[in-house]
């Protein structure tokens, strides 16, 4: 089943990431990501995006202690497919961002309520769009088609 599915960025980009946070939290994200949208639908699931990569762009930073994370511009293309709408509202999406870290005992979903703050310049980096997979014994990312 997809549990999620969003832009995930490799190794090299998650340390860059780490390297820009001013304060790494106790729990350090290695499988950072941009979520589009959580528990898709049928409908939902974006086969013709799995796989591509797509540059994004690092443009805020917030650190409450509790979370790290960076806000990001998507590609003006994407956004008829980023579905993350706030569990609060469901007619307000979620600011696109990524998690870098986060406090024993927080959660990473409470990243999105930080008001970021611009990064002096913006970065632009890299991913690939795919899905998080949760099956009965493992989770795993996968950017092959999902066989609805």
């Amino acid at each position: 089943m997809v549990s999620y599915e969003g832009i995930f960025f490799d190794q090299k980009t998650v340390e860059l990431i780490h390297s820009l946070e001013t304060k790494t939290l106790a729990l350090v994200n290695d499988e950072i990501h941009c979520i589009f949208k959580y528990h898709p639908s049928k409908e939902e699931i974006f086969n013709n995006l799995v796989g591509q990569e797509f540059e994004v762009t690092l443009i805020g930073y917030g650190n409450d202690n509790h979370n790290s994370g960076f806000e990001i511009k998507i590609p003006d293309k994407l956004l008829p497919y980023y579905l993350n709408y706030d569990e609060q509202d469901s007619k307000k999406l979620k600011i696109p961002h990524i998690t870098a870290s986060i406090s024993e005992g927080a959660e990473s979903s409470d990243t999105k309520n930080h008001k970021f703050t611009p990064l002096k310049q913006p970065i632009k980096i890299n991913g690939r769009f795919g899905f998080w997979i949760k099956e009965e014994n493992k989770e795993y990312l996968s950017y092959t088609p999902y066989l609805k």
